[in-house]
């Protein structure tokens, strides 16, 4: 099984970057950090599923996303019943005054807008609730040896980190390893739900 010591090794090292691309030049620390986020764009796995609490306070329309998020799931507020509504940024009909007041009562719906989520009024009371969103997992590194990718996508890591050493080293093949790791990733995605087919969903 790969880990960082051994991905970032020397070219003589079996599983390391220098070693797939017979390479001794390359900046390796950096080209697995870049590969990571080539990954993390893209793949939503369970393994970057994540829960957070997310507070609204009175009479503020907005709220910081948590470090790291990626994308939502759903945001369920404590004592509510049910998730508040996500909807397109263009999509949170705000209402205003002839002064560009925003109303205040109880949000119904709420969107995202760069790395801030809003809701719809000016809450009258402050409330919280339960994200759960997609996370970007801590990068592999001296401290972080292994996570999922190394466990349980060896052959997606290794594509994309052998596209981003061949892009490093200017080499026609970049594109050929890129076209292999996007494919892998929509193969994860695909397989993604398999882990729900017992799961009992309720009504």
């Amino acid at each position: 099984m790969a880990n960082y010591t051994t991905l970032a090794g020397t070219k003589s090292t079996s599983g390391s970057i220098a070693n797939w691309v017979n390479r001794s030049d390359l900046p390796t620390a950096e080209i697995l950090t870049e590969a990571q986020a080539l990954i993390y764009e893209t793949l939503r796995v369970r393994e970057m599923q994540a829960r957070a609490v997310l507070t609204f306070a009175t009479s503020t329309q907005t709220a910081s996303l948590p470090t790291g998020f990626l994308d939502p799931i759903g945001y369920q507020p404590y004592e509510w019943g049910g998730d508040l509504p996500f909807v397109h940024e263009n999509g949170l009909n705000e209402y205003r005054d002839s002064a560009g007041t925003l109303e205040s009562g109880t949000p119904s719906r709420w969107t995202i807008v760069g790395e801030t989520a809003y809701v719809d009024v000016l809450p009258s009371e402050a409330f919280s609730g339960i994200l759960l969103y997609y996370k970007s997992p801590t990068v592999l590194s001296v401290s972080n040896e292994s996570n999922f990718l190394t466990n349980r996508y060896p052959s997606l890591l290794r594509y994309a980190c052998m596209a981003k050493a061949y892009e490093h080293a200017k080499d026609d093949k970049a594109a050929s390893y890129l076209q292999l790791a996007m494919q892998s990733i929509g193969m994860a995605n695909a397989s993604n739900e398999m882990w729900r087919a017992n799961q009992f969903i309720s009504t």
